[in-house]
């Protein structure tokens, strides 16, 4: 809240170019999409490393199942 009252406070001054203001809100969109494409990776990173694991597993059992016999 304090955010957007300050936000408010610069856009309302009378010497305050709007383009100016527009350029921190574009920057602003620019970092959210790079946090949230960082995000994204990471999670299909996360799923990868997830899948590799699993098929260890199964193959581990697999071999741990044909040596028991």
């Amino acid at each position: 809240m304090v955010s957007l009252a300050f936000l408010l406070h610069i856009a309302l001054q009378p010497g305050v170019d709007p383009n100016n203001f527009n350029n921190y809100l574009m920057l602003g969109y620019f970092v959210m999409a790079v946090i949230g494409l960082v995000y994204i990776v990471s999670l299909a990173l996360r799923q990868r490393n997830l899948q590799q694991d699993l098929q260890l597993m199964e193959r581990l059992l697999q071999d741990d199942e044909e040596n028991g016999d």
